[in-house]
């Protein structure tokens, strides 16, 4: 995790030198390490419902 947090890092880092205002324009990437981080605590404190996951609708026979 500890090499994916500095690739994000980095990357914040290369936008801020380009004159970007990473606050206001947050790129897929750094939206989807902060939601792993989020859903990585749960899992870990062992809850049973994970955030971001969807209910998947299972099949019923004869229905």
């Amino acid at each position: 995790v500890l090499n994916e947090d500095l690739w994000l890092v980095e990357g914040q880092q290369e936008r801020m030198i380009n004159g970007a205002n990473v606050w206001n324009w947050p790129v897929a990437y750094d939206k989807l390490g902060a939601r792993y981080r989020i859903w990585r605590d749960a899992l870990e404190r062992g809850n049973k419902k994970l955030p971001f996951e969807r209910s998947i609708p299972t099949y019923v026979e004869g229905m």
